[in-house]
């Protein structure tokens, strides 16, 4: 992301009972309108959600093939889904893809449900955690381009020709999760923090937990009132998601990531959002 002290805004996009096109047209929307980045999830079986979901990476790759100045990134990938050294060169050949517009997104967690039907290790939080942290230490080995000898807790990778190097060297890493011990990576490790939406009532609560790390957070809008979303969803005129998100912005978030949940509301409520909406927000 752009170190600049003006907020930033994304676009998040679950693709989610969404075709490729739909959201490469998306993404295309916002980019001509002026969002900064467009945010994919990370997630193969979601409980609950039938036919699940097109895979995150190569929707990101695709993305970043058909743009030209968006950034592209996930919130968050989940860490057990690929072997560091895998994740490492994945992110080093979309660094280059894109030239340079790669927003890594990492965590541990997922849903315990998926990891279980998928048939992949989860283990205690604190294990996840670990596990995070050392894959953290083979991504900056990797995206240095150098020769990487690591021998961990739980990985081995040994690669003495060493590879290309990621385009921004380091890429910006973005750690999400409120948890005590996630937290202290943040501070730690991250360049950016990502609150996601349930969680952003605690933004008072959390910012000051995470140190150097710039702050991110999820809002899911609706330019109507409506009666069929989650509470934590913001629903009502421009103005009042203005002002709304301007007293998040004292609190320290500096990169807005938008979903936009009227399925009706297309590339019209993103050129909608950044005419009445980001305006306000950047004003302060």
């Amino acid at each position: 992301m752009r170190p600049s002290a003006v907020p930033t805004f994304g676009l998040y996009l679950p693709q989610v009972h969404r075709r490729f096109e739909e959201l490469a047209a998306l993404a295309r929307g916002a980019e001509d309108h002026g969002f900064d980045a467009v945010w994919f999830m990370d997630h193969l079986a979601l409980p609950g959600v039938p036919g699940g979901a097109l895979e995150g990476w190569t929707v990101a790759a695709a993305v970043a093939a058909r743009t030209s100045t968006i950034r592209v990134g996930h919130l968050v990938l989940c860490e057990a889904f690929r072997h560091p050294l895998l994740l490492s060169r994945m992110a080093v050949t979309l660094d280059q893809v894109s030239g340079g517009r790669l927003n890594l997104g990492l965590g541990w967690g997922s849903s315990p449900s998926e990891l279980d039907s998928l048939d992949f290790a989860a283990g205690p939080p604190a294990t996840r955690r670990a596990r995070l942290a050392e894959t953290l230490d083979i991504l900056d080995a990797v995206q240095t381009g150098k020769p990487v000898d690591h021998r961990g807790r739980f990985f081995t990778v040994r690669d003495p020709m060493g590879g290309p190097p990621a385009v921004q060297g380091p890429i910006p890493l973005t750690i999400g999760g409120v948890g005590a011990g996630t937290l202290e990576l943040v501070r730690a490790r991250a360049d950016w923090w990502n609150c996601w939406a349930p969680d952003r009532h605690r933004l008072a609560e959390l910012v000051p937990q995470t140190g150097n790390a710039r702050v991110s957070a999820n809002y899911s809008l609706a330019f109507s009132h409506r009666a069929d979303v989650p509470e934590y969803v913001l629903t009502g005129p421009p103005d009042e998601l203005a002002r709304r998100l301007v007293a998040d912005r004292e609190l320290g978030v500096e990169h807005f990531v938008v979903q936009l949940v009227d399925p009706a509301g297309g590339v019209r409520d993103l050129r909608r959002f950044m005419d009445e909406v980001a305006p306000a927000v950047i004003g302060g």
